[in-house]
């Protein structure tokens, strides 16, 4: 974050914090578009973890893909600051935290119960009440039900936040963001981001009060944040390239790019937040987005599943889908139309509403 809001000036109206915007088509779009990179970068990262395919034009065109998707975790983080933080939304933190931790509630028991039962019975795990305290200790009951307990933890201090930042400036506010970005970053250059469940949270405060922020500046030519983008996601993926190459896939450095506090991830998913804000988009881009976007915590908790019965039913029936020309963009298709339709059933149940 604090490479990206450097690298892109904006035209700041006062130094004072604005007025806050109205949830708008927007945000729905950027929910939607991180969901979906979500899944493409799930199906992308299989192919580049494939150490037989690495050196294949199959390989550098999924590392091209992992890379350039690797801002949809930190874009997730943005859109709920832009949407919570404001100061003048909370008469009192236990009503925040009720209303908002009986929405969450039921998806953090749900969600692990489930992949627990999947690892079970699917991938045929030796699970044991040890294991799953610990991984639910951790908050990794499955590879990216991290998601859920990130933002407990930012629910938890969020009031608290919100109440801080009505005494900041639109400067002092930038300033504290590249501090916290900075340090962020020097952690997780130094391997110290390793984090439980209770404090998964906390580098991504960066990102949280950057989606405030970054809600709240005009960029006079938005257009030309596509260029910075596709620039970072381009050195990331070369830099990947040269370090897997050079290094292996077991060393710490080979993926260091990929991860959510590098310089490049930064400036993609700051970049990416505010050109979708303040860039142009097509009113019927922004009508099926609002469509989408309430089924997205559903399409992003659920389909992992899909994609693995998926990659099943290819081993049984139909083995070239395996392959690298057919699996991303097959099953991209296939777990967007299946995820999707099998959520909004789920919305139409009242039990199962509460957890999608």
């Amino acid at each position: 974050m604090a490479t990206a809001s450097i690298s892109l000036p904006p035209t700041e109206q006062s130094d004072s914090l604005p007025v806050p915007h109205s949830r708008s088509a927007r945000y729905d779009v950027l929910r939607v578009i991180a969901c979906l990179a979500v899944i493409l970068l799930h199906l992308a990262a299989t192919i580049v973890m494939e150490r037989d395919l690495f050196g294949t034009l199959h390989w550098h065109i999924s590392n091209a893909l992992d890379a350039a998707t690797r801002w949809c975790v930190p874009v997730f983080v943005m859109l709920s600051g832009a949407l919570l933080l404001d100061p003048q939304k909370y008469a009192g933190h236990r009503a925040f935290w009720v209303r908002r931790m009986s929405r969450l509630l039921p998806a953090l028991i749900a969600w692990p119960t489930i992949y627990f039962a999947w690892r079970a019975f699917y991938w045929h795990e030796p699970l044991s009440l040890e294991i799953i305290a610990r991984d639910m200790a951790l908050g990794r009951p499955y590879i990216h039900l991290y998601f859920l307990f990130l933002i407990a933890g930012l629910y938890l201090v969020t009031p608290f936040l919100a109440k801080a930042l009505a005494t900041f400036s639109l400067s002092q506010l930038r300033d504290l963001i590249l501090i916290m970005a900075g340090l962020a970053m020097g952690a997780n250059l130094f391997d110290f981001l390793a984090s439980s469940a209770f404090t998964i949270f906390v580098p991504y405060l960066t990102y949280y009060l950057a989606g405030w922020y970054c809600a709240r500046l005009r960029i006079e030519q938005p257009s030309r944040l596509a260029v910075t983008i596709m620039l970072a996601a381009t050195v990331t993926t070369l830099l990947t390239a040269i370090l897997v190459s050079t290094r292996g896939y077991d060393d710490r450095w080979a993926f260091y790019f990929y991860e959510d506090f590098s310089p490049t991830d930064m400036v993609m998913a700051v970049g990416l937040f505010l050109l979708i804000l303040q860039g142009t988009i097509s009113p019927k881009v922004e009508s099926i987005a609002q469509t989408l976007a309430p089924l997205t915590l559903g399409v992003y908790v659920a389909h992992p599943i899909v994609v693995e019965l998926l990659r099943y039913s290819y081993f049984l029936a139909v083995p070239i889908l395996l392959r690298p020309p057919y699996y991303v963009p097959v099953t991209l298709l296939l777990t967007c139309a299946i995820t999707f339709s099998l959520v909004a059933l789920m919305q139409q149940v009242p039990g199962l509403r509460r957890i999608v």
